[in-house]
């Protein structure tokens, strides 16, 4: 018995790391045309299914003003940019493909001039 329940956990544990390694990774920069704000480890990247209903994953900006979001399964998403405290809200469709590793950029303030809450198609660069 306790052979039969290694060998069950030893699957798990191998089907958990395959899975880990088909996943996509999304990951970008926030640009500004303007000067950066300083305090770019306060701005929120989020992603979200595709209706808003449900957020999945959250990480934040660092110092150099990039993010990651990483261990993402193929699919259609949101991604949410926020420029806090509630100055603007951007929106993204974005595609993750399998064993994407996607890049992306936002020019945020002039995104929040003429984009802030609707969502856009991600133009990717």
């Amino acid at each position: 018995m306790r052979k039969l329940l290694l060998v069950v956990m030893l699957v798990a544990v191998q089907g958990v790391f395959a899975a880990a390694e088909d996943a996509g990774t999304l990951s970008g920069i926030i640009y500004f045309t303007n000067n950066s704000p300083d305090n770019m480890e306060t701005f929120p990247v989020e992603l979200y299914s595709r209706n808003q209903k449900r957020r999945l994953i959250a990480s934040r900006a660092n110092a150099d003003s990039t993010f990651k979001l990483s261990g993402l399964r193929p699919g259609k998403y949101l991604l949410k940019f926020t420029w806090p405290p509630d100055r603007c809200t951007l929106w993204y469709r974005v595609n993750v493909p399998e064993d994407s590793k996607k890049r992306i950029r936002v020019i945020m303030d002039a995104a929040c001039s003429s984009q802030n809450g609707k969502i856009q198609d991600l133009v990717e660069n």
